[in-house]
């Protein structure tokens, strides 16, 4: 569900307009620590992909400035949930396709779900359809970072946040994750990052507590 904004009482209105006439966007680049997450998923054989990318869509559904989109009036709102929109490896062609699997806070249900998409893609190219209700997420296991960005034509009506993460890597004991992230500056501000990241910290360190894992993979 899409709930339009009352522009005449909303008190982020000045900032909005002037940085969507900007044509504003930002992207933050972190290293995440991921020691008890990955532990989590490897012990139970499940898939990381599927299991970060859940972690991430319940981070940002917990915060509403990374749920905003444009009706098709063009009036700003905010979804009261959104979904993931992730791309993957098309392994004949070598090309990157896009699927979507709509948000459970179920960790197994959204798991199972995740995972069949990109199974049945895996075998025969079955794509999703895609919807605006989504956060955009993507994946780059080849190699490591420290900085990424991305170069858009236009922002103006691109609300929704974008997320990549590359290969994570082993360091005094811990396993680091670059992770970047892109909003629109009108959506939010470096605050609304901040609390984010907050969230998505939360459940990295305590796997046992959000995901809550149960049955087979």
């Amino acid at each position: 569900m899409f709930s339009p904004i009352d522009l005449e009482r909303w008190d982020r209105r000045a900032i909005f307009e002037e940085f969507l006439g900007l044509d504003c966007s930002f992207a933050l680049t972190r290293e995440l620590t991921i020691t008890r997450f990955h532990s989590y998923v490897k012990a139970r054989g499940l898939r990381f992909y599927p299991s970060l990318v859940w972690a991430v869509v319940t981070a940002v559904n917990q915060h509403k400035e990374f749920r905003m989109g444009l009706d098709p009036q063009g009036r700003p709102g905010f979804y009261d949930l959104v979904h993931a929109e992730y791309t993957v490896l098309d392994r004949r062609s070598h090309n990157m396709a896009s699927l979507n699997t709509e948000y459970d806070r179920d960790f197994s249900a959204f798991y199972r779900a995740m995972s069949a998409a990109l199974d049945r893609f895996e075998a025969d190219g079955t794509l999703t359809a895609s919807r605006e209700d989504s956060v955009l997420l993507s994946c780059v296991p080849w190699f490591s970072y420290t900085g990424l960005s991305f170069q858009m034509k236009s922002s103006l009506n691109f609300l929704r946040p974008m997320f990549v993460w590359g290969r994570f890597q082993e360091r005094q004991g811990n396993i680091i994750l670059p992770f970047t992230f892109q909003v629109h500056h009108g959506a939010a501000d470096g605050y609304h990052c901040h609390l984010f990241f907050q969230s998505l910290e939360q459940i990295l360190a305590e796997p046992d507590h959000f995901l809550a894992w149960s049955g087979m993979t």
